[in-house]
């Protein structure tokens, strides 16, 4: 089959490069680089006369792509040198030097591959494939394609991989028309059939005539005749339609050697004749030549058939009648096979129509399943939505009675807290108050029975006078509480200046301080400003300004600062008086309980209610009040105000 493989070698090249004008070569890159204006068009034009004259004049081809080639190394200008390198691996093929048209195809691989270009790989395997197909080592040139193959899956080029696919099943043909292996054909038969397919599906603009001329030869040989006659006749409607002289006479050999195949000699002698008047009209002499072979071939059968002829004809006379039986007997036995053939095609067509009524009664029942299937998962999805939708509003529900349930705990140890509180209060308050009055009742008792001297009249209503005093300011700070607490402890926030409230407080605190000798330093800016119940705040400053009076030694200073970190503000309150031992610290720290009243550096008398009133208070607005002493050095009070 020298032939086929020349007609492979030709469809390889139609595939690797599209065909170009075959004008002369040198005069046409002399117009070009006349008009090109820098070296990228000089090169270019390099390159683009070399691919239009390469088939009709590969030499000459040759010649200046090795220009080209020389320009770009002078220049240093390799953008274009890929390019003209693999288009003279092409030119080397063309002129059957295989080895160098290798190695150029393998430099630019290389190049290829440091730049991961991978289309240019495809195509550099492609071509090397296409050296080593031609050279004839068709396991080197498989092993190429099939690299070249997978990489236009990866990238999914469908052209390419058409191509590619149509020259691996060219060399399975190849292999299996040279052999006798009946695997080999059937092999490469379904191959080709599934390269087709994929053409067809996927790259219709593919040309696959070469491949039905394949298959129709793969079929011959597999003695399909039908499958041969069809793929012949597809390949003769192509050919004929392109005006190709070379692909219609290789489709018409084949169709030839169907007629010898079906002993139809003198249809094949006629083909024979059109397949000589075609080569004559095109040219291509040497095409004779290649399809020699089948001319002698189907000549010699045509010969030993025309011997068969004439011998028969010496025993036809002796035969007439046995042939006339022979056609009666056959005329009767087609008459029985044609009803034979009625009755069946009859059959069948009533088994098709109770398939077709079977199918449509299966198609119905599938319907109402899927039917039935869908309204059940709508109800069931509709279920679930309405309990998802009760869940939640249960936990919400669960989450309210939750949160009343917290808040009620919570509201009854606040209602635990405040009866301890008033206990506490009511006890502090009978205590204090009854204490003035049994001392006055006892004044009076004795004055009855005894009479007494007036300096010690005058030191006991001076002690009265002072317990009198101090019950009245404990009684003002009741009266601030318990206004609050019918107010139902609402705060009345607002914005409020400490430092203006802690001058009201010097105001208030004036005689005292004067008594002491006592210097008031007041550190807070006059333009400080806090969100706060007033008249809380000003009690809490209050109470602790007149106990740093009342601790403060004579002379000293008192001194009010202010500090602040990223989430709150500190006020502070610093005296230098008598101060508190660790003892007194720990028992000052628990401030919800009545403290006992330490007398002043003046001997001032207290209740010790009024710290406990400034914890609830500062409590209340998320305050809180901290305390830091040392004994004989003085105390510092902290007002410590959430931001």
């Amino acid at each position: 089959m020298h032939h086929l493989t020349i007609l492979l070698f030709f469809f390889i090249l139609l595939f690797t490069h599209p065909a170009h004008g075959q004008n002369s070569g040198w005069d046409r890159l002399d117009k070009q680089l006349a008009e090109a204006s820098s070296d990228s068009t000089r090169i270019l034009a390099y390159y683009k006369t070399a691919s239009e004259i390469y088939r009709s004049n590969p030499q000459e081809a040759q010649e200046i792509v090795s220009k080209g080639l020389s320009l770009i190394s002078e220049k240093k200008f390799e953008p274009l040198q890929i390019d003209l390198l693999n288009l003279q691996g092409v030119i080397y093929l063309k002129l059957n030097n295989f080895d160098e048209s290798v190695k150029t195809h393998f430099k630019v691989l290389k190049k290829r591959e440091d730049r991961n270009d991978k289309k240019g790989m495809m195509l550099s395997f492609l071509n090397i494939g296409n050296v080593f197909n031609k050279s004839y080592d068709p396991d080197q040139a498989l092993k190429y394609y099939q690299r070249a193959l997978d990489l236009a899956k990866e990238l999914r080029d469908t052209r390419n991989r058409a191509n590619i696919s149509t020259n691996i099943g060219n060399i399975y043909a190849q292999n299996a028309l040279n052999g006798e292996n009946k695997k080999d054909v059937a092999h490469a038969i379904d191959y080709l059939v599934k390269t087709v397919e994929f053409c067809k599906a996927n790259a219709p603009e593919v040309d696959l005539y070469n491949t039905y001329i394949l298959l129709s030869y793969l079929y011959l040989k597999a003695d399909k005749l039908e499958w041969s006659t069809y793929y012949t006749d597809l390949a003769i409607d192509i050919t004929s339609k392109k005006k190709d002289p070379v692909g219609e006479s290789y489709a018409r050999i084949n169709r030839a050697n169907i007629y010898v195949k079906e002993k139809r000699f003198d249809l094949a002698e006629q083909e024979v004749t059109l397949i000589k008047s075609i080569i004559a009209k095109s040219g291509f002499t040497n095409l004779t030549e290649d399809l020699q072979g089948d001319f002698d071939k189907i000549a010699k059968a045509i010969k030993e058939q025309d011997a068969q002829l004439i011998l028969s004809d010496q025993d036809s006379s002796d035969r007439k009648f046995h042939e006339d039986a022979e056609v009666l007997r056959v005329r009767v036995r087609e008459e029985l096979r044609e009803k034979y053939e009625s009755e069946k095609k009859e059959l069948e067509n009533k088994n098709l129509l109770l398939k077709n009524a079977n199918i449509e009664r299966e198609a119905h029942w599938i319907k109402l399943i899927w039917l039935a299937t869908f309204f059940v998962l709508l109800i069931i999805a509709v279920m679930v939505l309405l309990l998802i939708k009760k869940n939640r509003l249960l936990r919400e529900e669960k989450r309210k009675v939750d949160l009343q349930a917290a808040e009620i705990r919570h509201q009854h140890e606040e209602l635990i807290q405040a009866d301890r509180f008033r206990s506490s209060i009511f006890s502090v308050v009978s205590h204090d108050l009854r204490s003035p009055l049994s001392t006055f009742q006892a004044l009076l008792a004795v004055s009855k029975i005894v009479e007494l001297p007036a300096d010690e009249i005058k030191s006991m209503l001076i002690n009265i006078g002072n317990q009198v005093t101090t019950a009245s300011k404990m009684l003002d700070s009741l009266l601030v509480w318990s206004s609050q607490q019918m107010a139902n402890e609402k705060l009345e926030i607002q914005e409020i200046s400490p430092y203006e409230i802690i001058r009201e407080c010097q105001e208030l605190f004036i005689d005292r301080i004067n008594l002491k000798n006592l210097s008031i330093d007041v550190r807070i800016s006059p333009q400080l400003t806090i969100q706060s119940d007033v008249k809380r705040f000003e009690f809490i400053i209050r109470n602790i300004f007149n106990n740093a009076i009342k601790f403060s030694f004579s002379g000293k200073t008192i001194i009010f600062d202010q500090r602040e970190t990223e989430r709150e503000l500190l006020i502070s309150i610093t005296d230098q008086g008598i101060g508190m031992d660790e003892r007194k610290i720990a028992a000052l720290k628990n401030m919800q309980k009545q403290q006992h009243s330490l007398e002043g550096t003046f001997e001032e008398k207290g209740s010790g209610i009024g710290l406990m009133l400034c914890h609830e208070f500062a409590n209340r607005m998320g305050y809180s009040i901290t305390v830091e002493s040392s004994e004989g050095f003085g105390s510092t009070f902290i007002v410590h105000i959430p931001k």
